[in-house]
């Protein structure tokens, strides 16, 4: 290799000289914490003083809104990541993704947690983060049949991304060169323990049909030799959604932050009532003698009696005055409009989040597209098919390192979900009673299927497989109802208007069911009426009996005067007109 003419670790690609000021401005304003209220809290005037900025700075609360913005983003994609299919591979990169044997990153990480935690959060907070794929071993004569070892991942937030080169502008995931910072520890070499942070810096190029590296540390001197990759392609991914999702939010942020520490301020410093009377010009205009009896800035005799005042001491005053003392507040007009304002604020963050978002879908491929997903939805979307296009460029990478012929690698099949949603569980279940309400009123049984499938998806979508969604849609048109509710359900059965077979589906009984019921609802009747001594043959239900004589037997009981004083029948009086 032909040396760098200038120093390496000063080395910048021109992108990054032109948006760090941008990247430290996102990456405060979604972080917080003080570094973000040193930065963006802004003294009020010169009149202000370097102690009085100080105590107001050290009380100011910090808003992070856009932070639990993006965390709702990001939780909405995440909870999907269980969905992901990964067919195939490798036995060492099902356990990897797995989280066995250390795991994608060395560290015990899933797939799901590494992309999820490291990886994500950074896509949407500044637009693009990449993932390296390393291997201990990638220096080894042959990279096939190794034991013991495999290969890993590390993500390189987009600060640490120094400079790039692709071999072809219409395929920029395929890079000539690539200029990493590592942040690492330096340690005691008795203790080891570590002792204070350092850089390295990695550059990777492509020499043919090798990948070469060389490692450099802080003072741009080369740490190592030059190693060669057994492979055709820099381990590199590059995430990238195009841009932040908090970019044009940051002021909005920094605005709440001087909004909310102004109001503190006044409600501290000034937000208290103050204690006045009138006066006929035969007085002072103030009510304290200073110490030494001498005459004060502002007029006040030295002769003057000191009076005391509070809200627990009295004040005697003339009957000819027409209004007594009190105390009077400041308005609390200005405090009421300023938090307004910072509602107002704290809105339109979440808003302009969603609107960043729904600006991706236009971005969106054909694939996502045919998810038919609108808004929102779309923007998730998208923000999944760039890490389900990412993780596949990362098993590549992790099958080229455990095979260095390209036919033999066992590279697997990667499906991220289609549909993602940002409702709440309570926007779920409005949407699904109106939906309910909705589907009674539709004379056809097709529709009344339709709507019952959009309250499937309304409920259950984004929260199961979309096989299980498919299973309930496939049962939704093969039953020969189309309402569970209880209460109609009764209704039409008591009616008539429906059999108990099917009425008894319909709320979610299996086959055979009410056979079982009907008998034993008939042995309940019987044992009732057996308690009762209610024989069914004399009630008119002989069917309920296998004695037929049961009613004669019952009226001769009734009628019997053996244990009478008389010997009259009993027979019954008249009945009512």
């Amino acid at each position: 290799m032909v040396k760098p003419i200038i120093n390496i670790t000063s080395y910048r690609h021109p992108s990054f000289q032109a948006w760090e000021s941008d990247w430290e401005k996102w990456r405060l304003t979604f972080e917080g914490g003080d570094e973000f209220k040193r930065k963006y809290l802004q003294r009020f005037s010169d009149r202000e003083t370097s102690e009085k900025f100080a105590i107001r700075q050290s009380m100011a609360p910090i808003p992070t809104f856009a932070k639990a913005a993006i965390i709702d983003i990001r939780n909405a994609i995440f909870q999907r990541m269980r969905d992901i299919s990964r067919v195939g591979g490798s036995e060492n990169y099902q356990q990897a993704i797995n989280g066995l044997n250390g795991g994608v990153d060395r560290r015990g990480s899933t797939m799901n947690a590494f992309l999820g935690i490291k990886v994500l959060q950074d896509l949407l907070v500044m637009g693009k983060v990449g993932v390296f794929v390393d291997n201990p071993i990638a220096v080894a004569p042959t990279l096939k049949g190794a034991s013991g070892v495999r290969p890993y991942l590390y993500h390189y937030p987009i600060e640490d991304i120094l400079g790039y080169t692709c071999n072809n502008p219409e395929d920029p995931s395929e890079y000539q060169a690539v200029l990493l910072r590592d942040r690492a520890l330096s340690y005691d070499p008795e203790l080891n323990l570590p002792t204070a942070p350092v850089e390295r810096y990695r550059y990777i190029w492509k020499s043919g049909d090798q990948v070469k590296v060389q490692f450099f540390n802080q003072k741009g001197e080369q740490d190592t030799g030059t190693l060669t990759l057994e492979l055709k392609r820099i381990p590199f991914a590059l995430l990238d959604i195009g841009e932040s999702l908090i970019k044009d939010i940051c002021q909005h942020q920094i605005a709440l932050l001087n909004l909310c520490s102004s109001d503190v301020n006044y409600a501290m410093e000034s937000n208290f009532p103050f204690y006045i009377e009138q006066d006929d010009g035969s007085h002072s205009l103030h009510l304290n003698l200073n110490k030494q009896g001498t005459a004060t800035k502002g007029g006040q005799g030295a002769g003057d009696k000191e009076i005391k005042v509070g809200a627990t001491v009295g004040r005697m005053y003339s009957k000819n005055v027409q209004n007594p003392p009190a105390f009077i507040n400041p308005s609390s007009e200005p405090l009421k409009a300023s938090l307004d304002l910072q509602q107002q604020l704290k809105d339109d963050i979440r808003r302009l989040v969603n609107l960043a978002i729904t600006t991706l879908a236009t971005r969106a491929s054909a694939e996502s597209k045919a998810a038919d997903n609108q808004g929102l939805e779309d923007g998730l979307s998208y923000i999944g098919l760039v890490l389900e296009n990412g993780e596949r460029r990362i098993a590549d990478y992790f099958a080229a390192y455990e095979s260095k012929i390209e036919s033999e690698r066992k590279i697997p099949t990667i499906k991220y979900p289609d549909r993602y949603s940002l409702k709440t569980d309570a926007d779920r279940l409005e949407e699904s009673d109106r939906l309910s309400k909705l589907m009674n009123s539709f004379p056809g049984q097709t529709a009344k299927r339709e709507t019952a499938k959009l309250m499937v998806q309304s409920l259950l979508g984004g929260k199961v497989s979309v096989d299980v969604i498919q299973k309930i849609n496939k049962e939704i048109e093969e039953t020969p109802y189309t309402t569970s509710d209880p209460k109609t359900i009764e209704m039409a059965v008591d009616k008539g208007l429906c059999d108990e077979e099917t009425g008894s589906l319909a709320l979610g009984f299996n086959e055979g069911v009410v056979k079982k019921a009907k008998k034993d609802h008939a042995e309940r009747v019987a044992r009732i009426a057996a308690s009762q001594g209610v024989l069914p043959g004399a009630r008119g239900v002989p069917d309920l009996t296998a004695n037929r004589t049961e009613g004669a037997a019952e009226r001769k009981t009734a009628t019997s005067t053996d244990t009478e004083d008389t010997t009259e029948k009993p027979v019954r009086g008249e009945g009512r007109d």
